[in-house]
């Protein structure tokens, strides 16, 4: 996939902004329009004062970011990109938006291993147990939660408990994931073959060709659910995945509705039941108060079709306790 230029590079076209783009503390600068800027840092939300930043600066750097990738925002009035320096830019312009609107995403300056999660409180320690017993057993491990809530920082932790010495295909949207298994290899979607986007789906069916020994999807959102099950059911244990969702239960619901999304999908409840045979562990991450924590985790125990129900306990490392929701911050 071609990459715009750096966050750095931006500076020009973004006027009174210079010092939020240079700021390391500052994690996302959401541009909602001339002048309208905020900001998060340290997870908390503030306004930006900004007013040199009018509608026809914004226009100029959605074309700058866009140009490198062969985009035109006239013809293409939503568009994602990567930054060379791996950030992620969202860009709507008119007529999806009254105003030119930049969300720009930085790139975390470091990937917090599973025991600094645990020392900084943020994932309780029989968790972790219960997680590292999951993948070490060759069963699988979804992640869920909300936007921002540290899907992504929990999963690279959750990667590094995996073998060395075994194989690991990636599957991303946009390469985020530091993965330093000397036996990886990574796949983006998005990028063009003949003109045709390659899509999620497209790379997890492609995945089972380089003998993964663990499939790693950085998120799942639609059909390639129904792939992904398939895998993990016939000899990929081990595997992890991420999805939006609001708590650890409806994580799962939201599988199944994803594999439903297929055009070959297979019955509601026969999806389920896949679900059951493909998900050991589910760990929910939330955000509150601007800090980020590991809120729930249940093991998969199966699905009542009567009423329809999954059936879950706590994990076999925390049974007896209920997990007390810790904070990270990463």
């Amino acid at each position: 996939m071609k990459r715009a230029s750096g966050v750095g590079h931006l500076t020009p076209f973004l006027p009174g902004l210079e010092g939020l783009l240079g700021d390391p503390d500052v994690s996302e600068i959401m541009i909602n329009g001339p002048g309208n800027v905020w900001v998060e840092r340290a997870g908390r939300l503030e306004p930006r004062e900004a007013p040199a930043l009018t509608a026809a600066w914004l226009h100029r750097a959605a074309i700058h970011i866009a140009r490198p990738l062969g985009l035109d925002p006239a013809a293409r009035p939503i568009l994602d990109a990567r930054l060379e320096d791996g950030s992620r830019v969202a860009i709507c312009t008119p007529p999806a938006s009254p105003e030119v609107a930049i969300t720009i995403r930085r790139f975390g300056g470091r990937a917090f291993s599973a025991e600094d999660l645990v020392r900084l409180g943020s994932l309780p320690e029989d968790i972790l147990e219960a997680a590292r017993a999951t993948l070490l057993g060759r069963r699988n491990v979804l992640v869920s939660g909300g936007t921002g809530s540290g899907k992504t920082t929990l999963l690279n932790a959750l990667i590094e408990l995996l073998p060395d010495d075994e194989r690991i295909v990636a599957i991303e949207d946009t390469l985020e994931l530091r993965i330093d298994s000397p036996n990886c290899v990574r796949f983006e979607a998005g990028a063009t073959l003949t003109e045709t986007p390659v899509e999620i789906r497209d790379l997890v069916r492609h995945a089972l060709r380089h003998r993964p020994d663990h499939i790693v999807v950085g998120e799942v959102r639609g059909g390639e659910a129904a792939d992904l099950l398939q895998a993990l059911n016939t000899g990929h244990g081990g595997s992890l995945t991420t999805i939006h969702a609001n708590n650890a239960r409806s994580a799962l619901s939201r599988l199944a509705s994803c594999a439903m999304q297929a055009g070959d999908a297979l019955p509601w409840e026969v999806t389920c039941r896949g679900v059951v045979d493909g998900i050991a562990l589910v760990l929910h991450v939330a955000r509150r108060g601007g800090r980020r924590f590991v809120e729930d985790a249940l093991e998969v125990g199966g699905y009542d079709a009567a009423t329809g129900h999954w059936i879950t306990g706590p994990p076999e490392a925390g049974r007896g306790e209920e997990p007390t929701p810790k904070e990270m911050n990463p």
